[in-house]
């Protein structure tokens, strides 16, 4: 069957995964008990069993086959591999930082300073750096920190202990975890600078958190072709951690803790034709109409979409204004949550696209846009946050019954970001939502991300301030906001190891303190500095009066 494609089949929680792939594999035509008319009357070749995560299996099947397994009853979604795209870091370098001209006291990672107070009681967190010394009580000792980005600068000083040695574990993720596979030889490089950066907050020997934690790079994506699959990723994350031994020192494994600061979006280019939008790349469909909260709408000036919502912005690649929809995937969901499920602790950059992500039941779950696609309506759902629907737009078009909902997917660790000057509020300083994070009741707690600085490989940024030889940059991002939560994960697991995921993250949000600004807008989607309805929670770490380190 020529015509077939590789196609992702994610089961539901109460589903027995050997159930479905024993229907799929072998010929049920004489099978009372299988539905023809949903499962193929075929054996159905499987491209990838993922054997580390009984909720994904990837099958070759043609599009109506595919069509027919979503009305499976045990089935959450069908994808086509081919329509997941790589996914795109959500960060954006604001400047370069030079040893010539700025001291080395501003220099630091703000949120290191910021995130040990209660609240914000300073006018501007970056004046407050100059003559900070950092006397560690909690270092990451004992735990594992993985950084899935775009690899890592394995050289770099930022890796070093205290003795000088480095922290990063160069390892071979197929072997080590015992999944099939080949790493790249140039698997421990970065040629873009995200990955280092981000692990640098996390765990950097100057600008990071856990300051002694061992460090661990996956190369996912925009690296010259050195990284491995997201499947792999998953899969070698599973079984590295699972292979690992009982830490002596505490009778536990060590803890892992990864941050993945990266999202699946897609576009709806508004430069090609002046009468309508396309999907990226893709041939003009015009606006027909949609639904906001519940009502029907039929606006289709796509410069009054704002009101409903849908934010537009710039794109320079494109040349032109572009619709930006962080996309989600249940596969892609699914594995997250079996990361959690396995023990392991995730936290997920909450997406630039200045919008409000909502959860399941709320008032902008459901919102969608309709596009004119021939004689059938074309849906694109936006302001959707955590469990995945049957279909939420994509490059190749699909075709759904508008609001249908299925999702069962429990997510990461979900981290907005906080501007790095404060507003005052009455007689108070206090923090604010950068303008261009993402917001919402989906997005759980708010850290430093804006004008962070890190390390860089040493093909990009200004010169390292401790060596010249390597080099730092600025960036401000949601990418920046979620190492910053990891960082703080990781002290705290070296204190209590044997925490699990739900236990960390109820942590935090537990001791969050509620000192942003707020204009209260629920419904107000032009307001940079709103949170949209959402949690005002800010990450605090307490520890029961001991903090990563005092401030001398």
């Amino acid at each position: 069957m020529s015509d077939q494609n590789e196609y992702i089949v994610t089961v539901k929680k109460s589903t027995n995964w050997r159930d479905v792939h024993n229907d799929l594999i072998n010929d049920t035509s004489s099978n009372d008990a299988v539905d023809s008319n949903i499962i193929p009357d075929r054996a159905c070749q499987c491209s990838e069993e993922r054997i580390t995560n009984k909720r994904n299996t990837h099958y070759n099947l043609t599009d109506e086959e595919a069509n027919k397994l979503k009305q499976d009853n045990r089935i959450l979604a069908v994808e086509k591999l081919a329509d997941i795209p790589e996914p795109t870091p959500i960060a954006v370098q604001t400047g370069d930082f030079n040893k010539t001209s700025t001291s080395s006291g501003q220099q630091d990672n703000w949120g290191l300073a910021r995130h040990i107070k209660e609240t914000n009681y300073y006018s501007n967190s970056t004046s407050h750096q100059s003559g900070y010394n950092y006397d560690y009580v909690l270092d990451g000792t004992g735990v594992d920190m993985v950084v899935v980005d775009t690899g890592i600068q394995a050289d770099h000083p930022e890796w070093q202990d205290a003795n000088g040695a480095s922290r990063l574990q160069q390892i071979d993720w197929f072997t080590e975890s015992g999944v099939s596979g080949t790493q790249p030889a140039n698997f421990y490089t970065d040629t873009n600078g995200h990955g280092t950066h981000c692990i640098g907050t996390m765990a950097g020997k100057y600008f990071g958190w856990a300051k002694n934690a061992r460090i661990y790079s996956i190369t996912l994506y925009a690296n010259s072709g050195n990284n491995i699959s997201w499947s792999n990723t998953i899969d070698c994350l599973i079984g590295w951690h699972n292979n690992k031994p009982v830490d002596p020192a505490t009778g536990f494994k060590r803890p892992t803790v990864v941050n993945m600061s990266f999202q699946y979006s897609w576009y709806i280019d508004t430069s090609v034709n002046p009468d309508g939008v396309s999907l990226a790349g893709g041939t003009p469909y015009t606006i027909t109409g949609g639904n906001y909260r519940g009502t029907p709408f039929t606006d289709q000036d796509r410069t009054n979409l704002q009101q409903y919502g849908v934010v537009g912005t710039f794109r320079p690649d494109i040349g032109n204004g572009y619709y930006m929809f962080g996309r989600k995937y249940a596969s892609i969901d699914a594995d997250v949550e079996q990361l959690i499920d396995n023990g392991i602790h995730v936290c997920t950059a909450a997406g630039n696209n200045y919008q409000k992500i909502d959860r399941p039941g709320g008032l902008d779950y459901n919102n969608y846009i309709t596009f004119d696609v021939g004689t059938t309506p074309f849906y694109v759902y936006y302001n959707r946050g955590k469990s995945p629907s049957t279909f939420e737009g994509g490059s190749t078009l699909e075709l759904t019954n508008a609001g249908t909902t299925v999702g069962d997917i429990n997510g990461g660790f979900d981290v907005g970001a906080l501007d790095n000057t404060a507003l005052l509020d009455g007689v108070e300083y206090k923090d604010r939502k950068v303008g261009f994070s993402d917001s919402g009741p989906a997005v759980e707690i708010y850290t430093a991300g804006d004008q962070i600085i890190s390390a860089q490989p040493t093909t990009m940024g200004s010169t390292y301030y401790w060596n010249n030889s390597f080099k730092q940059a600025k960036y401000s991002g949601t990418s920046m906001a979620a190492p910053q939560m990891c960082g703080m994960m990781g002290c705290l697991l070296q204190a209590h190891p044997d925490w699990t995921p739900t236990q960390v993250k109820g942590y935090f949000i537990d001791n969050a303190k509620a000192e942003m600004v707020d204009t209260g807008n629920n419904d107000d989607f032009t307001t940079s500095y709103s949170i949209h309805g959402g949690n005002n929670k800010i990450a605090y770490f307490p520890l029961s009066g001991q903090r990563p380190y005092s401030i001398g």
